[in-house]
């Protein structure tokens, strides 16, 4: 990253040579007189630049500018007011005591003689000649500016020329061989029809193709000579626009959008809450992609859906459920007095940032980030867009039941629903916002006081802030309470608007250390876009957030959602670091190429079905994940991370396939999507406690992403194949091969049920063991079994029936140890 900023030797030297005399700063004698560079500003040096300087700028304050050192620091403080020493929080830290404001915070302090120097320099009007003088560029310099390539506007790329343009037909493979081609490596050759068809059905839909789609695909394929290309080109086109009319692909790229997303059906908190309405915004996710919704509008109803017109009370119920994405938040704690809404928050901009931007904007809640140009004041101006805006309550130990959920019928049949109770709910509501509100000011107070208060006086405090919280929790009792005697109406886990407020800077991040008020904004570095005071009056402000992330100038959105699509075709993203594109992230191997596919799925409507027609139909996409070829031995030295793509990347199936996939050709696969909860406890018997949290499981034979998530309380199987991490952005699966899973594979109840009833289906639609090994390996590994394994497998099958002669069920106990053997196999767990 590099900035316009100030190098301190350069200006002191200009500030030395421009200072007038002592005689000529005024005509009064008996006025202080100071030299800047040797008086004060080596003190700054000394003492202040190092975490107030041009590499870092700790609480919003530069000691090296003028414009910084006499504005609001984030403390809502100002450093320096001319001519007040006593109103000028720089002279407060250095002459300070408290562990938590003296400054510097360590190594010496500064001495009596240098305090008493700044005392009077700041009386006498505190001057800054650079101010007056050489115009101090690095004053008027109040622009983040950088040269980091994710930062710079999206470029439009004309693919590059190749010297193998028969090869290279498709503008994705001209930009990948443009870089081969600079170091003369091969490609490998293309996968074979039998590769393809599986590679793209798991791809988009994660189930396997059946054995009628092979051997149909393989047909079309080779409908020419095998040594014309033509036909599996075309075919293959037809089957990528196929795969993505079916509902299937929903299912599978929803539990994508749900890694990143961090969707789960519990609230997190330590007993872990159920969410029985979290399965509505799942069901918004899945339907929403298979309708190929464009993604900026994906974005902006996730963000701000309730804020959107609708023409019915079905759109408004849809564009209401997609909010669940900020209500999918983490709630912690469990006292309703201590309830820690700004983690709530913090997790929401930390999930939007790395998800939406490829940005750990969340990094900036305590101090600017470390290393991305992104400061505190942008965190807190995003913040107060939160801050603005109604979270559903999902229960705690303490406050055994939801609230604030937003309703899913029309408000005349809330009322009507609500009319016997509204009165004390509203009296009830209202005494316990008033007990918080109380209960927060009153610890604003006492961490202000406790900096200067006795022991005694600290205790005294303590004891009076607790009885407060004793009442506000006596106050969340009784409004639980009352609350479970309501009758229960359609709802959703979704967001609201309430009373729009700018946030104050947490100091250190903690909220009863208020400093300076920021207003609602977009961060600097992206724009710096603010709520005109029409906006910021009347909204949270999440409307406008959501044009500004999907602005098509916005340098990130596109090139992350493409990069994170091309990440799970390919295994590996241009951009590895698929979740931060700031200054630790890694750079694109085909920065140009990423402009590109950035730029053509914005000009296409930002669909995601064009996207992935786009990558799938090059031939990129469609190499084998073979490298024993003997030219391309080579490749392996050069580029054993195959990051120029010269073979397709060889991937594991995830846990979720490999479940389905076992359901599915075992002939029980329920296709069928959940449609209402699950069968949870009725919220009046809610007892979760942080000892005895929700734990649940609701087994079914739907497919895996519809199988509840828990937050707390993962399940083993889904842990052992690297399943999502619900609590965070899950940017990647890993690729783990652990004694585990061989262990799964081996003794697993679920693994042998399976294995019986589809050797079972071989055994009861075949008479004879040759066309039942030929299903068999059609079903499992989607090919045809070779002559010589034939051979293997009646072999095994003769030997496993001398071992159980005398065994029940013969046929079918010796077909379920060939089906296990078929399936322990790499070519059934991988797909090349």
């Amino acid at each position: 990253m590099t900035r316009r900023i100030c190098i301190w030797l350069a200006m002191t030297t200009v500030i030395a040579g421009s200072i007038p005399s002592g005689d000529s700063l005024t005509a009064d004698a008996s006025e202080p007189t100071f030299d800047f560079v040797r008086d004060i500003a080596s003190v700054f040096q000394q003492h202040c630049i190092e975490c107030h300087g041009p590499a870092d700028q700790n609480g919003g304050l530069r000691l090296d500018q003028s414009l910084s050192v006499f504005a609001e620091a984030d403390s809502g403080e100002r450093a320096i007011v001319r001519g007040k020493p006593d109103e000028s929080e720089l002279l407060t830290r250095i002459t300070s005591t408290n562990e938590d404001d003296q400054m510097p915070p360590e190594g010496d302090r500064l001495t009596t003689e240098e305090i008493e120097t700044i005392r009077r320099w700041i009386k006498s009007d505190a001057d800054w000649p650079a101010m007056k003088n050489a115009g101090d560029t690095a004053d008027q310099q109040d622009e983040v500016e950088t040269s980091h390539w994710a930062f710079q506007p999206i470029t439009r790329p004309e693919p590059p020329s190749v010297k193998d343009a028969v090869w290279s037909r498709h503008p994705i493979d001209r930009f990948m061989q443009s870089r081969r081609e600079e170091t003369d490596m091969p490609a490998a050759p293309m996968a074979d029809p039998i590769t393809l068809v599986r590679r793209a059905t798991y791809d988009l839909t994660g189930l396997p193709p059946t054995p009628a789609e092979v051997t149909a695909f393989v047909k079309s394929a080779k409908a020419k000579s095998t040594h014309d290309e033509s036909a599996t080109t075309a075919a293959f086109e037809t089957l990528v626009e196929n795969l993505l009319q079916r509902p299937t692909y929903g299912q599978r790229w929803g539990r994508h959008w749900m890694d990143w997303v961090r969707y789960a059906d519990t609230a997190g908190d330590n007993s872990d809450f159920p969410i029985p309405q979290a399965y509505l915004y799942r069901n918004y996710i899945i339907d929403s992609l298979n309708q190929d919704v464009p993604y900026d509008r994906f974005l902006t109803e996730q963000l701000a859906g309730d804020l959107l017109p609708a023409d019915s009370l079905e759109q408004r119920n849809r564009q209401t459920i997609a909010t669940g994405y900020l209500s999918m938040a983490r709630r912690f704690g469990s006292l309703v007095e201590r309830y820690p809404w700004h983690l709530t928050i913090e997790d929401t901009i930390d999930n939007l940032g790395r998800t939406m931007m490829g940005m750990t904007i969340a990094c900036a809640r305590c101090h600017d980030h470390k290393f991305d140009p992104i400061s505190t004041r942008d965190y807190y101006g995003l913040y107060g867009i939160f801050a603005s805006t109604g979270y559903p309550f999902p229960g705690i130990e303490l406050f055994q039941v939801q609230r604030d959920l937003v309703p899913l019928i029309a408000q005349k049949e809330v009322d009507e629903a609500y009319a016997p109770f509204a009165k004390e709910k509203r009296s009830l509501e209202d005494k316990l916002a008033k007990q918080l509100a109380a209960c927060e000011k009153r610890s604003i107070e006492n961490a202000d006081r406790e900096k200067t208060a006795t022991v005694a006086e600290k205790r005294k405090m303590h004891d009076e802030l607790e009885e407060m919280l004793g009442k506000a929790r006596n106050a969340g009792n009784q409004l639980a309470a009352f609350l479970k005697k309501m009758p229960e109406i359609p709802t959703a886990y979704a967001v609201r608007d309430i009373e729009p407020v700018d946030a104050a800077i947490q100091i250190k991040g903690e909220p009863n250390r208020p400093g300076a008020t920021v207003p609602r904004k977009f961060p600097d570095v992206l724009g710096g876009y603010a709520l005109t005071d029409e906006a910021a009056s009347n909204g949270s402000g999440r409307l406008e957030l959501a044009k500004w992330i999907t602005d098509p100038d916005n340098p990130l959105t596109a090139r992350v959602i493409v990069n994170r699509v091309w990440q799970r075709h390919f295994g590996r993203g241009l951009v590895p670091s698929t979740s931060d594109f700031g200054l630790r992230g890694e750079t694109p191997s085909h920065p140009k190429l990423l402009d590109w596919l950035a730029n053509d799925f914005i000009q296409n409507g930002w669909s995601l079905k064009h996207l992935h027609h786009t990558i799938m139909t090059s031939r990129t996409y469609q190499l084998s994940s073979r490298d024993v070829i003997a030219k391309l031995a080579p490749n392996l030295v050069q580029d054993p991370d195959n990051r120029l793509h010269w073979r397709f990347n060889r991937q594991r199936l995830d846990a979720e396939s490999i479940r389905d996939t076992l359901l599915m050709i075992g002939g029980n696969l329920d296709l069928s999507p959940q449609q209402d909860p699950y069968p949870f406890p009725p919220r009046d018997k809610w007892e979760f406690t942080q000892h005895h949290p929700f734990n649940a499981n609701y087994d079914s034979n739907r497919r895996s992403v519809y199988q509840m998530t828990k937050r707390l309380t993962a399940q083993t199987y889904q842990q052992t194949f690297d399943g999502p991490d619900p609590n965070a952005c899950t940017s990647s699966r890993d690729e783990s091969v652990t004694a585990l899973q061989a262990l799964y594979f081996i003794n697993d109840d679920f693994l042998h049920d399976q294995a019986g009833l589809i050797a079972q289906r071989f055994v009861s639609q075949h008479d004879n063991d040759t066309a039942r090994i030929e299903d068999a390996f059609l079903t499992i590994l989607n090919r045809p079994a070779t002559t010589e394994e034939v051979d293997w497998m009646s072999e095994h099958l003769r030997a496993v029936g001398k071992r159980l002669a005398d065994t029940k069920d013969l046929d079918k106990r010796a077909w379920t140890s060939l089906t296990l053997s078929l399936l322990r196999l790499n070519e059934f767990l991988y797909l090349d």
